[in-house]
């Protein structure tokens, strides 16, 4: 379904509004200085990463992340993921390597720091997640590796 424009009477009403998935704000008409709506808006899009299965630290532990809800198909298996948190603490300094797989039908996420990281059965990779003395250090998005893979 393509994106529709939005009429001026649409438009009013969402100012002062915010985007219900990615928190954006819909300004007022003449907002100045623009500059700082701008910034928090692309921070707010880029944070989103588009939501769905994205990996990001949890503020739950240090070492815990947490997988967005998300959608996906694996050879031809639609899967809706409801999303979880996982403790990675076995996996201090490492590189944990974090991915979706379909375990009958059901979404499931495999998590493995063994050479090269990713399984040898249908999967979508998510992230590579580096753990150092006891703190996530550095979270990879691998997501669109794994759309646009041939």
């Amino acid at each position: 379904m393509p994106i529709q424009d939005l009429t001026s009477d649409q438009i009013d009403s969402l100012v002062g509004t915010r985007h219900p998935e990615t928190g954006i704000e819909y300004p007022p008409n003449g907002l100045q200085p623009y500059y700082y709506w701008l910034i928090r808006a692309l921070h707010l899009l880029a944070e989103s990463s588009l939501g769905a299965l994205r990996v990001a630290e949890d503020d739950s532990s240090s070492t815990v992340i947490q997988i967005a809800p998300g959608r996906a198909t694996i050879t031809g298996v639609v899967l809706d993921f409801p999303g979880e948190t996982n403790d990675l603490s076995a996996f201090n300094n490492d590189t944990a390597y974090v991915w979706l797989r379909d375990t009958a039908g059901v979404p499931g996420i495999g998590i493995n720091a063994a050479s090269g990281g990713w399984p040898g059965i249908p999967h979508i990779k998510l992230a590579e997640v580096t753990l150092a003395a006891g703190v996530v250090t550095n979270i990879l998005d691998r997501r669109l590796e794994t759309v646009f893979s041939v």
